[in-house]
């Protein structure tokens, strides 16, 4: 969203930085009150608990859930998460080379629930819970708007911004505890998230109030450095991914005890 190479990459990963953090903040939130499962969903699988990665029990298990969640579980508060929605993100910038207020609306995010597990493992006695996902393609939709300076040339748009995100690959590591929430569950503790994308497309309708030329240009040189761009923000991206899967999973397990799943 920017018209030179520091200017445009800043743009972006303001975009991107903005969504995760309010991602983040309603994943570190997201536990309720519903009540634990009392006895096992059909969408449940088991594994042995001396050894629940036998054969790739755990795996599957793991892969067994996302069905359930993607449509949602409304009987214990899990809601569904495909689609995502967020209602708004603000954009507040106001030092520097960078001046920009406003923010987007109406975010939509496809493509989570597509997520294959290529690995994941679980051990108790060591307090680890580790996976790996990849999921094809993430969609992002919105509105923006915005207004500011970017290198002391005005800015303005007001319109739809789409994303995507393809070959998302990303690895999980947790320290994870057991807690009596009456019954026993498990409870991450720490995640770290590393990622890789394969490509990123974007574009921004309405820049500088329909000048199809400025538009074209910045829209042309985003998609053209994308894996700079995201270079750029793997580290803010890792950090916000580890807040949204904690909060996600920790309500998860939080619904299912272990004596449903670990026999």
């Amino acid at each position: 969203m920017k018209y030179t190479s520091c200017s445009i990459l800043g743009m972006v990963l303001l975009l991107l930085f903005s969504f995760l953090t309010l991602a983040s903040a309603a994943g570190r939130e997201i536990i309720n009150n519903a009540p634990q499962f009392q006895e096992k969903p059909d969408w449940l699988r088991t594994c042995p608990r001396l050894n629940p990665n036998e054969n790739k029990c755990f795996r599957d298990l793991f892969q067994g859930c996302f069905p359930a969640l993607a449509a949602g579980v409304p009987e214990i508060g899990v809601q569904s998460f495909e689609p995502l929605h967020i209602d708004a993100v603000s954009v507040s910038k106001g030092s520097g080379n960078l001046i920009l207020a406003g923010g987007f609306q109406n975010l939509v995010v496809r493509g989570p629930s597509n997520a294959t597990v290529r690995k994941a493992s679980l051990d108790l006695e060591k307090k680890m819970f580790n996976f790996e996902l990849e999921i094809p393609i993430l969609r992002i939709r919105a509105k923006y708007n915005l207004k500011g300076n970017i290198l002391l040339l005005p800015v303005v748009g007001n319109g739809d911004v789409n994303m995507s995100l393809k070959n998302v690959k990303t690895a999980v590591y947790t320290k994870i505890s057991l807690r009596n929430a009456p019954e026993e569950i498990i409870h991450i503790e720490e995640m770290k998230v590393t990622f890789l994308v394969g490509s990123m497309r974007i574009h921004l309708t309405n820049l500088f109030n329909g000048n199809e030329i400025l538009g074209t240009s910045i829209n042309q040189f985003l998609n053209q450095n994308g894996n700079e761009i995201i270079s750029e923000l793997r580290p803010d991206l890792e950090k916000g991914l580890a807040d949204i899967f904690i909060g996600l999973w920790n309500n998860v397990f939080s619904k299912l005890p272990t004596k449903l799943w670990l026999l």
